[in-house]
């Protein structure tokens, strides 16, 4: 349940941010950004207590980030395995063309999976539990995507006509950073939302590549502030 943009900044910084739209219980209770060994290189991610899986993650180069939900709102059933487990299994299969051919995501519940190759490519691969639906991104187009299972077509438009004319404006990261930030009520005007009293949005992430790589976490459920790492 998640909110992503992408945008590439006019020094062609590529800059991913994303807000966790989740049960605040379960981000109290999550690893917060920490470091995992996978085929000798370390990857950053913060994990989920209760599936100790991840919802974003980076090793610098490649750049894996999932959201609930593919097109539309589906009907919740018992699934084989859960989706945070998806991410670590592409860092594990070395790179995108690989993951593709032998992921298979049967038995998992809908979702969107934004991959990204050390400036080769970006995927977007969807899954609606028939069929896979994978595209190749533009890198050079901001694009923003939001869960379906919290929101509804209108505001999913809405938001790409904000998105859009922000980044009009040429921002750098740290106006994107604000942007997710900012709380607000109305879900097609603001990426910060409390959606009931079980679910608002409780962490935001932010992974830079540029001349360097950095990952910017923060947990909207505690007083620790953001932690920065260079990758």
């Amino acid at each position: 349940m998640c909110c992503l943009s992408i945008y590439k900044t006019t020094d062609n910084k590529l800059i991913f941010t994303h807000n966790r739209d989740e049960q605040i219980s379960r981000q109290q209770s999550s690893k917060h950004l920490a470091p995992v060994l996978i085929n000798k290189k370390v990857v950053w991610m913060p994990k989920d207590a209760v599936s100790d899986g991840t919802w974003i993650a980076s090793d610098g180069q490649k750049v894996g980030i999932i959201l609930n939900g593919f097109d539309e709102c589906h009907v919740k059933k018992t699934y084989k395995a859960s989706r945070g487990s998806i991410i670590p299994a592409f860092f594990e299969a070395y790179d995108t063309d690989k993951f593709i051919a032998v992921f298979d995501p049967s038995g998992y519940e809908p979702f969107t999976l934004v991959l990204y190759e050390g400036r080769k490519k970006m995927i977007l691969y969807g899954w609606d539990e028939q069929n896979k639906h994978i595209d190749v991104l533009d890198l050079d187009k901001a694009v923003i995507f939001s869960s379906s299972t919290l929101y509804s077509k209108s505001v999913k438009y809405c938001r790409s006509q904000m998105f859009s004319k922000f980044v009009s404006q040429q921002p750098d990261e740290n106006e994107i950073w604000q942007l997710h930030s900012i709380e607000g009520a109305d879900h097609k005007k603001f990426l910060n939302v409390k959606y009931n009293e079980q679910i608002k949005t409780v962490a935001i992430s932010q992974i830079v590549l540029g001349d360097e790589a950095i990952f910017h976490y923060k947990s909207l459920t505690d007083n620790l502030g953001i932690k920065s790492i260079c990758l």
